[in-house]
């Protein structure tokens, strides 16, 4: 992974980092660019959800960003995801939200080189 990508991709999973913790601790800055910007305080149902959101981050940037053992599968799951996440947050209502395609992108990117990678 050449050193321009991977700090571009740090920098996509720590604003990713940043946006959901921001949910879970239910912090202004996240309201209109989470969940469509349509909270003036997040629900704990959506919270929770978020929590594990975190958890399915941190084992992402584990899988990119360090070997650890992984199925092929999970790498084409978490890039269906991530291309998921791509259309939703491009498609949000709130003009804030909207930018977090691009961090999405990245992360999709990423993990399609891995399959790519996968394959050779």
């Amino acid at each position: 992974m050449n050193r321009i990508f991977k700090a571009a991709l740090l920098l996509a999973f720590g604003w990713n980092l940043f946006l959901v913790i921001g949910v879970i601790a239910n912090q202004s800055y996240a309201l209109t660019r989470a969940a469509g910007g349509q909270f003036e305080s997040f629900p704990t149902a959506l919270r929770i959800a978020y929590l594990i959101n975190l958890a399915v981050v941190t084992y992402q940037m584990e899988l990119i960003f360090r070997k650890v053992p992984r199925r092929e599968m999970i790498i084409k799951i978490f890039f269906a995801l991530s291309l998921v996440s791509v259309l939703v947050n491009a498609l949000s209502r709130s003009p804030q939200e909207r930018w977090n395609a691009i961090p999405a992108a990245l992360i999709a990117y990423a993990f399609y080189r891995e399959i790519k990678k996968s394959k050779s």
